[in-house]
């Protein structure tokens, strides 16, 4: 990923707030420091940071990571001495240090489509937790009839202006291809960008993600040591239900695990 990638993923995916009260009032509770896995340019580490936490912000791309200390030198000096960003894997983490919170946001988890990655990644979170520490992260919810039946089809997503630079940005995406098997789905989101005073600029992602169904996430975190202490389907704490976009667990270390 280049620099300039890593500012439009800042761009594109800084609307993106619905979170934040969850993840804000988990770390208030559970205290510091939280360790944010696959941090990206700080969306969330930021706000947690304002908010008076302190927060290893990990991330594997030197070119986020970059872009999050681009953004921390706006930010007060109590706020910089509080964001400590550190490259690595989160598939592979040894950090020395244990946190009373452990947080994988924003379907982040679904980014790891190997089954052997995903083991890897939450018998990591769960050895970096401190006694009573929690993992928390969300995942969608998948209806796989459902993306099989629009495959190819664009959707319109959502607009918003970027306050920074007055950029307005408007988001469709639709599925490329789907294998129920290994559970993998390939998507383009579609960012249209305006407002910059030349014509429209239009750039394609396309995405490959696992999509994880509740029985076969409620296993992988048994073999990872960990237990749910909560599963909900929505930030505001929900039940899971066929119509629940989404999957919130808090999780805590198993015992023995």
């Amino acid at each position: 990923m280049s620099d300039d990638e890593a500012r439009r993923f800042a761009l594109e995916h800084g609307h993106y707030r619905e979170d934040l009260p969850f993840y804000r009032t988990a770390a208030a509770r559970l205290g510091s420091p939280v360790l944010d896995l696959g941090a990206a340019t700080g969306r969330l580490a930021l706000p947690l940071a304002r908010d008076g936490a302190e927060v290893w912000a990990l991330d594997r791309s030197p070119a986020m990571r970059a872009e999050l200390r681009r953004a921390l030198a706006g930010e007060p000096p109590d706020v910089r001495a509080r964001v400590r960003v550190v490259g690595g894997d989160m598939r592979r983490l040894a950090l020395d240090r244990r946190f009373p919170l452990v947080v994988i946001a924003m379907n982040t988890l679904q980014a790891l489509t190997d089954p052997d990655d995903q083991l890897a990644a939450l018998r990591g979170a769960r050895e970096h937790l401190a006694p009573g520490g929690e993992l928390i992260f969300d995942v969608a919810l998948p209806d796989p009839a459902e993306i099989a039946g629009s495959l190819g089809v664009e959707r319109p997503g959502g607009r918003h202006r970027d306050p920074a630079s007055g950029r307005r940005l408007r988001h469709s995406a639709w599925y490329d291809s789907w294998d129920p098997v290994t559970q993998t789905l390939e998507f383009t989101l579609r960012v249209v960008e305006d407002g910059g005073g030349g014509p429209p600029e239009e750039r394609l992602r396309r995405h490959r993600v696992h999509v994880f169904t509740p029985s076969e996430l409620l296993h992988l975190l048994a073999r990872a040591g960990l237990r749910p202490l909560t599963v909900e389907g929505d930030f505001a704490g929900g039940p899971v239900t066929a119509a629940s976009e989404r999957q919130v667990y808090r999780c805590a270390a198993a015992e023995g695990g």
